[in-house]
């Protein structure tokens, strides 16, 4: 074979095969091998740019991520709530009894309630009565020691019936009930327009630094109208027979 054409070989392109000279194969080796440095220095700057932006980003996760919105909020915890299931008459005569009832019960953010009354320590807790009355303006105001009097102006909390616990769970699953509390016997000793303030009072518990009993919350009751001369007494419902 004669040497010029051992130093030809055979490419293929888009025409079909051609013959390629020895010389302009080394001159296209020479001309790729000059180029790949500058080829090669793209990605790299490429790879420097992503991980810059990684970093960045990283970076402003763990800021995020430290701030006071990823800080996990704590959990809501139930609140007391009374309630007068007795309410006391609205009109008596000057000198008659007076009653109340009230029913002391916890209110959940949820119908999925953790714990049952019978889990829940109501020793310390109890509810007193006081009377109040209306200014002009519409400001309640308690009336002065002796204007009411009873056999009893506190009581403790006495468990429902279970027929009760259970109709109110099915009415409103959010409430647990604990208890209630009774007040027969009241007397208000001058005529005038009433109300009945019951207070929820929690005392504190062995061990506590506490100074003295809490006032948890309060609740009042209807308008009350005392007169002098003698009256029947409207409609009302007083005591709840449990």
């Amino acid at each position: 074979m004669p040497v010029e054409a051992a130093r030809r070989s055979y490419l293929r392109d888009s025409n079909g095969p051609r013959a390629v000279d020895e010389r302009e194969t080394r001159t296209s080796s020479r001309r790729h091998h000059k180029e790949a440095p500058s080829d090669e220095r793209e990605p790299k700057r490429s790879k420097r740019s992503s991980n810059t932006k990684t970093s960045k980003s990283e970076t402003s996760h763990r800021r995020k991520s430290s701030g006071p919105q990823a800080s996990v909020k704590p959990s809501v915890r139930p609140s007391f709530e009374l309630d007068i299931i007795g309410q006391p008459c609205k009109t008596i005569p000057l000198g008659a009894d007076v009653e109340a009832s009230i029913m002391v019960s916890l209110r959940f953010p949820s119908a999925d309630k953790p714990i049952s009354a019978a889990n829940i320590d109501t020793t310390r807790l109890f509810v007193v009565s006081s009377l109040i009355t209306e200014t002009r303006s519409g400001e309640r105001v308690p009336v002065e020691a002796g204007v009411m009097t009873g056999q009893k102006l506190f009581d403790s909390v006495h468990p429902l019936p279970e027929q009760y616990a259970t109709s109110l769970e099915r009415s409103q699953p959010c409430r647990l009930s604990l208890g209630y509390c009774t007040f027969s016997g009241l007397l208000i000793r001058q005529s005038g327009m009433y109300r009945i303030r019951t207070a929820l009072i929690q005392m504190p518990g062995e061990g506590s630094t506490a100074p003295g009993a809490t006032t948890l919350l309060t609740v009042d009751s209807d308008v009350i109208k005392v007169e002098r001369r003698s009256v029947q007494p409207s409609r009302g419902y007083g005591r709840v027979h449990i």
